[in-house]
């Protein structure tokens, strides 16, 4: 067994040891600083896809006047997600003031969660249901933890909106929704078939087919 002291210094090191693992994965709003429109501190987009979504962004900032931040970070460090978003907007000052188009797109990845914050001047083109609509696309894709392609994604289709408000267009190709894979041809009957094949049957049997139907069958006899 350690000594008294020896055991009160293994304990306060081990404090110490997972204090300083908590600060270093916890990302307060105090804590962070802006480094251009894509803030990857979750680290989980490659340069390739930071540099398309650098390039969408700068497009929006000088043809539309609009401004698009994307931040990830690991965890909330305990906060909701709404009032994270708001302040760390409100902290970086994401857009012009005097217009206020500026659009927050937040994924705190440990968290599973995320949130797109936007500017009072954007808010008639973006509201709450399309920006939605936009995050629910990308889930399969943050579930199977493909964060390239899905913030890509959720970048790509506020910045169409934007674009297409302002009347400007965009040089560098937009990602396909992902898609569900279609179902294969096969040899058995569809639904409707066997539904009409069905009706088919019971027309006979209750009309004077069915005499028909029973002479047909028996002359084959």
């Amino acid at each position: 067994n350690l000594p008294v002291n020896r055991r009160e210094q293994f304990c306060l090191a081990t404090v110490l040891v997972l204090a300083l693992g908590m600060l270093t994965w916890a990302e307060s709003v105090s804590q962070l600083q802006p480094t251009g429109y894509v803030n990857d501190f979750a680290h989980v987009l490659d340069q390739s896809t930071a540099a398309q979504i650098t390039d969408l962004c700068r497009q929006i900032d000088e043809k539309a006047h609009a401004q698009i931040a994307i931040v990830t970070i690991n965890t909330l460090d305990g906060s909701d997600i709404e009032s994270y978003a708001v302040d760390l907007f409100k902290k970086w000052g994401i857009g012009n003031k005097s217009t206020n188009r500026g659009v927050l797109i937040l994924y705190a990845i440990k968290d599973h969660r995320a949130r797109i914050e936007v500017g009072y001047g954007l808010e008639p083109i973006l509201p709450d249901g399309k920006v939605g609509s936009f995050q629910r696309e990308a889930i399969p894709l943050m579930r199977s933890g493909n964060y390239n392609e899905g913030l890509l994604l959720v970048t790509s289709r506020v910045a169409e909106v934007i674009a297409a408000d302002a009347g400007v267009q965009l040089t560098n190709s937009q990602p396909r929704a992902p898609t569900q894979p279609e179902p294969q041809p096969g040899g058995g009957l569809s639904i409707g078939g066997i539904i009409a094949i069905l009706v088919v049957i019971v027309i006979i049997l209750l009309t004077p087919l069915r005499s028909i139907l029973f002479w047909l069958l028996f002359s084959q006899i």
